[in-house]
């Protein structure tokens, strides 16, 4: 009997051997940092094929970016787990100017190949301007006139302010004499972003494009040229029968800082798009024109959220204290929109006076989005502390004048 239950006992513990090494067999292996990796991702002969399409159950705490080489960290910055596209990002900027030359290297590899998004060619060009070496500039200067992703152009644009080589403005501008019409009006956009106006022709004659998104750009970059000839291509483009060329317009105008543009502004802002009327607004606060005041108060009844929202933070800028207005944008904090809620909060600490206190406090107390509340304590700070000076002087003021002279 004893010795029937030696050979179960024994057969028993045979089989646990067989299925824990079975176990054991299929966990993924592990590298040095002692993060589990799956064996594909880290061979050198198949990453262009697998690093960009991580799958799910290889999310990115289970890849071991120590393990990768730089050539390796930057195909991840096209892989479709946003994730590891930040991590392989970070990892990059962080190894400075060693990891340069390569991300030099894959950058001109994918220039110009395709119009549209390449979200790699993007992070290459960012990874260059965070880490803002200058030997980044002729790839970037490339970048920026000639490829076909307009977001990959722009970010390049960025890359070569943040990094400051002098000689950027020398390459573009030679892009100017280029017998492509589209890199001749690039090179003038970035120039344009560097306060340099050699290419307002260029920028000038796209505004006529049949090209929709082209003319776009142009009204765009017009407004970082201040010169006579844009403030009247502007005005122009605000007439444009397209929607969203009259609201980049009304946007540039007021980046102008140019006070002349208030009156066609004061035009836009009966237009029929709403999102002309409300950058017609900010910009006219940022111009500080005030003969606007009658204006802008009309469209505090505006049917369009955004444009109350907007007229109010510009009477806020204008310096406007009439009373109606004050109780017009105090009545904004109850509309169901929290967007016109949180304009109507910031102006209100220019707009109203210590006599709205109490009100102002009331909404704040029923107020329930966080960043409404947030800013409606800090108008509400700027009115008490409006009221306290108001009552110091009123006490200075209720003295007999020897104290006052004595006080002097």
């Amino acid at each position: 009997m004893i010795r029937r239950w030696a050979v179960v006992l024994g057969i028993g513990a045979f089989a646990c051997l067989v299925v824990a090494f079975a176990v054991l067999s299929l966990q993924p292996k592990r590298d040095s940092s002692g993060l589990d990796v799956p064996i594909k991702y880290v061979t050198p002969e198949k990453h262009r094929k697998a690093l960009p399409h991580l799958g799910a159950k290889s999310g990115p705490q289970s890849l071991a970016l120590e393990s990768l080489s730089v050539e390796e960290l930057i195909e991840l910055l096209g892989s479709k787990d946003n994730e590891v596209t930040k991590r392989a990002a970070r990892k990059l900027e962080g190894m400075g100017s060693s990891a340069v030359p390569a991300l030099i290297k894959r950058l001109s590899e994918t220039l110009s190949v395709g119009n549209g998004f390449n979200k790699l060619r993007w992070w290459c060009v960012n990874a260059l301007g965070s880490i803002k070496d200058k030997r980044a500039t002729d790839v970037l200067v490339k970048c920026a006139v000639m490829d076909g992703d307009p977001h990959a152009r722009w970010r390049s644009i960025w890359a070569l302010n943040v990094i400051g080589e002098e000689r950027r403005a020398v390459l573009l501008k030679a892009y100017l004499k280029s017998s492509n019409k589209l890199e001749r009006f690039n090179a003038a956009t970035a120039l344009s972003s560097m306060d340099i106006d050699d290419g307002v022709k260029e920028i000038e004659e796209a505004t006529k494009s049949s090209d929709m998104w082209l003319r776009w750009q142009a009204v765009s970059a017009l407004g970082r040229i201040k010169s006579p000839e844009t403030l009247a291509v502007l005005k122009d483009c605000l007439k444009d029968p397209d929607g969203s060329i009259r609201q980049e317009a009304a946007m540039s105008l007021g980046r102008l800082k140019n006070i002349k543009a208030a009156p066609a502004l004061v035009e836009a802002l009966v237009d029929t798009k709403a999102g002309v009327r409300w950058r017609a607004a900010r910009s006219l606060g940022q111009l500080g024109a005030k003969e606007a005041i009658a204006a802008l108060v009309k469209l505090l009844d505006d049917p369009d959220g955004s444009v109350r929202g907007q007229t109010a933070i510009a009477l806020g800028e204008l310096g406007c204290k009439d009373r109606s207005v004050a109780r017009k944008v105090i009545n904004m904090l109850s509309d169901a929109d929290k967007d016109v809620r949180s304009k109507a909060a910031v102006a209100i600490g220019t707009i109203c006076s210590s006599d709205d206190v109490e009100p102002v406090n009331k909404a704040l107390q029923s107020e329930q989005d966080e960043r409404v509340k947030r800013k409606l304590e800090r108008s509400l700070r700027a009115l008490r502390s409006s009221a306290r000076r108001s009552s110091l002087m009123s006490t200075i003021d209720d003295r007999p004048c020897s104290v006052i002279s004595r006080a002097a």
